[in-house]
């Protein structure tokens, strides 16, 4: 990743390569805390830091233009130096996923008081504006409005948040021979509770993630998409937004 001093995103052990595929606000963040209280410097991919980097110029560096934690599969392949021995990851009912992002943008997102004040907008209103964003520049807000089958391969062993993380960290156990203990498991990043998700916005959220009810088994939301005077205004306020979000000003 240009003008990144950070390696690639995986786990290097003496004998193997793993590679944990980090979809956004699915419980990714508790994961590596873990995974670096007990590896240190063998888990090499993570710029926590990245956000402060990015809004003081780095995103005239960056290439792929996302921290490099968050890369999507076919980033990461191209980074890696091998195949990795293994790859798993943790996702999430993409409704609550995207409600989640939400709230930690209102709230604990380390960005700019115009990206806070993005947040505020209502979530409906807000939901079309990040999905119009999205369309217009995939890697808008670190990556975090990708679809997590983007991150995640076909061979990748696969986690769901609503089960807990402790299947995954038994999982890493088994599989670096090594005693992790599931208990002791940091709870990052968390982003409180949410607010009121209308029919209409979960069907909205079942169209522009198809490939995540299809790839991890979530029940998909049925109802009617109604286009409203807010779809239009959220494709008008897209432009800017991610103009801004691609020079660091959110």
């Amino acid at each position: 990743m240009s003008g990144q001093n950070s390696p690639m995103p995986s786990l290097t052990l003496s004998d193997r390569l793993i590679w944990f595929a980090h979809c956004p606000k699915a419980g990714g963040t508790s994961l590596e805390q873990l995974m670096v209280a007990h590896w240190g410097p063998a888990v090499g991919h993570l710029q926590w830091g990245w956000d402060r980097w990015w809004r003081t110029g780095g995103w005239r560096l960056a290439d792929p233009p996302n921290s490099p934690q968050h890369l999507i599969w076919a980033d990461a392949r191209a980074c890696l130096p091998a195949p990795p021995d293994a790859v798993f990851a943790v996702v999430r009912d993409p409704v609550t996923r995207l409600a989640s992002e939400h709230r930690w943008q209102r709230h604990h997102r380390r960005g700019t008081k115009l990206g806070k004040l993005l947040a505020c907008l209502p979530f409906s209103f807000w939901l079309r504006v990040m999905l119009a964003v999205a369309q217009r520049h995939p890697h808008a807000f670190d990556n975090h409005l990708r679809p997590q089958a983007d991150f995640v391969p076909e061979t990748a062993q696969v986690f769901r948040l609503e089960d807990g993380l402790d299947a995954a960290v038994r999982w890493l156990s088994e599989v670096t021979e090594t005693a992790l203990d599931a208990a002791v498991l940091p709870h990052a990043l968390s982003s409180g509770r949410g607010g009121h998700v209308t029919r209409r916005d979960e069907a909205l959220i079942a169209c522009a993630f198809a490939d995540d009810y299809a790839r991890f088994g979530y029940a998909r939301p049925v109802a009617d998409i109604r286009l409203g005077l807010d779809d239009g205004l959220a494709i008008l306020l897209a432009r800017p937004v991610a103009w801004l979000d691609r020079r660091g000003a959110l």
